[in-house]
């Protein structure tokens, strides 16, 4: 997998190259599950989640779908890729869970993050156009990552 890795990062526009290592990993996590991907790798899945979901309906889209569950892991990935204003985000919407407790059972998680965003609906919408506005570049972040971490991706 490091070639492939190594041969994405070689490709010009970032955004294919994102898109390349992002398949690559979905197939090994596909065929072997998530806790067997590397540090690295879960970082890389985990951002690239959120970046789906976010681009597809914000963070009620991020809990509402499998990615919700691995929110925690999700705010490790940010802090390491170094994306402090999209890590602020996410850690002040994990504060809205009852000890930042995100449930990972996908029928629970909507229905606590159902309440939460009852409670508090405009806090939720400006985190959301927070997200966009905060202007890093999740991708370059991720790829340099990557770069930085080749060793990692197996």
């Amino acid at each position: 997998m490091n070639m492939e890795i190594q041969a994405a990062l070689d490709v010009a526009d970032e955004t294919d190259s994102f898109l390349q290592i992002t398949d690559v990993i979905y197939v090994k996590e596909s065929e072997a599950g998530y806790d067997a991907l590397t540090e690295s790798e879960k970082t890389v899945f985990c951002i690239d989640g959120l970046l789906r979901e976010m681009e597809n309906g914000g963070f009620v889209q991020f809990f509402h779908h499998d990615v919700g569950a691995l929110a925690a892991d999700t705010l490790e990935s940010l802090e390491r890729i170094k994306a402090k204003g999209t890590y602020e985000l996410m850690d002040r919407m994990l504060d809205l869970f009852a000890e930042r407790q995100v449930p990972a059972d996908e029928d629970e998680r909507i229905e606590v993050f159902d309440h939460i965003q009852s409670e508090h609906a405009d806090e939720i919408a400006e985190l959301d156009d927070r997200f966009y506005d905060v202007g890093e570049n999740l991708v370059a972040l991720t790829l340099s990552f990557v770069q930085k971490n080749l060793k990692d991706f197996r």
